[in-house]
């Protein structure tokens, strides 16, 4: 089947867990900094909001990038092998699609339906969120995005950024809602 190719699971959905699907670039990871050591660019608080995150939500890495660089990225950075959560799936570019829109014009997008067919007795549009620095991915699914702010200049705001642990207890005190399409993951910092 076209996607089991697009998806590579990692470890088993787990019942009644809500999903969270999280982009890489920017939004985990600061790709365009130069370090001597991948870890330097890794947004700060990673491995607490992974860990937090993974009691509640399985967690899918999506990423605009090859499947490649997903691996590579995710196991230097230590999230493939880690002992307190799992990484139930990932994607790359190559499940992204194109669409038009009167906002951005033409543009490639990560249509989360593609995730619901594919495991629908998992995931909805009721018990999903997913997280990007860019809001055009939300464009197919805008009722479950919630724009991260980008990672960028790791070096100078490693010590500042609190973003992962914010979002943190936003996750957790939403965990516990019957549809997370509901919210205006817009005003998330003020609910």
């Amino acid at each position: 089947m076209e996607v089991e190719k697009k998806i590579v699971l990692r470890s088993p959905c787990r019942e009644g867990k809500k999903l969270l699907v999280l982009d890489i670039d920017y939004t985990l990871f600061d790709h365009r900094s130069i370090a001597e050591n991948p870890l330097e660019l890794v947004r700060p608080y990673l491995h607490e909001f992974l860990t937090a995150a993974y009691a509640e939500y399985d967690i899918i890495i999506w990423s605009a990038t090859s499947m490649k660089c997903v691996e590579l990225k995710m196991g230097q950075l230590g999230v493939l092998d880690n002992p307190h959560y799992k990484i139930t799936a990932m994607l790359d570019h190559m499940a992204m699609i194109t669409v038009q829109s009167d906002r951005y014009g033409v543009f490639v997008c990560k249509p989360l339906g593609l995730i619901w067919a594919h495991f629908p007795e998992f995931y909805s549009p009721k018990n999903t969120i997913m997280f990007d620095d860019l809001l055009r991915n939300f464009v197919m699914n805008p009722q479950n995005g919630l724009a991260i702010r980008p990672f960028k200049k790791a070096h100078a705001n490693r010590s500042s950024d609190q973003e992962l642990m914010k979002l943190t207890q936003y996750l957790l005190a939403i965990a516990d809602l019957d549809d997370l399409s509901v919210l205006d993951h817009k005003n998330w910092e003020s609910q």
